[in-house]
């Protein structure tokens, strides 16, 4: 909105100081997606200001439309969250993701299960270190015909055998980059469809 927007001023310095409220909160941001959720904002509080606009005065509507819509820092936190997470995911990044993931659950976001598969990938990448320095207790092993474990095993009976020997170390490193690849790319669709801000769901 625009100071011609406004007969009042007084409303006005109410509006700014919101917007500019916004606008310090999500200032870590790219700047598209700061002027993503400023220009979303600021469309959502004119569609309410305009509402019984010849009843209410302009000072007390601004007061009310900001006042529904909230703390910015409430409502903003699981918004930061999304579009951190959303950034990291573009550049392929495992600890930013991680990071952006858990800032999410946090603030409400469902991503647990996504969470568990990047836990799951870290320890592959655990398990090659592992093969190095432990290479008699890490791999795939079997006994008598039968599965006994695949990983880091503390305890093994002398009867066991490993099967991949040092060509774990190949297979981790394929199936981890291909594994991650594809997490990312589901997860980049699943952000892609939750990172609008709903503001038009709110009531106002």
């Amino acid at each position: 909105m625009k100071r011609s927007d406004f007969d009042s001023v007084e409303a006005y310095k109410i509006y700014a100081n919101y917007i500019e409220q916004v606008n310090d909160i999500i200032s870590m941001l790219p700047e598209d997606d700061v002027l993503d959720i400023i220009n979303e904002i600021d469309s959502h509080i004119y569609e309410s200001f305009i509402c019984n606009k010849t009843v209410v005065p302009e000072k007390e509507r601004i007061m009310i439309v900001i006042r529904n819509l909230g703390e910015p820092q409430s409502y903003l936190k699981p918004v930061i969250a999304e579009r951190q997470l959303k950034q990291a995911i573009n550049k392929y990044n495992i600890f930013g993701i991680l990071r952006g993931i858990w800032a999410t659950l946090l603030t409400g976001g469902q991503y647990v299960a996504t969470v568990i598969m990047y836990l799951l990938l870290l320890s592959c990448g655990f398990l090659v270190i592992a093969k190095i320095f432990y290479p008699h207790k890490t791999g795939l092993f079997i006994e008598d015909g039968s599965f006994v474990g695949l990983g880091f095993l503390s305890q093994i009976n002398a009867e066991a055998v490993e099967l991949l020997g040092y060509w774990l170390i190949p297979v981790l490193i394929v199936s981890c980059v291909i594994f991650y690849f594809f997490m990312t790319f589901i997860l980049k669709k699943i952000v892609r469809i939750k990172t609008n801000l709903n503001l038009k769901n709110k009531q106002i």
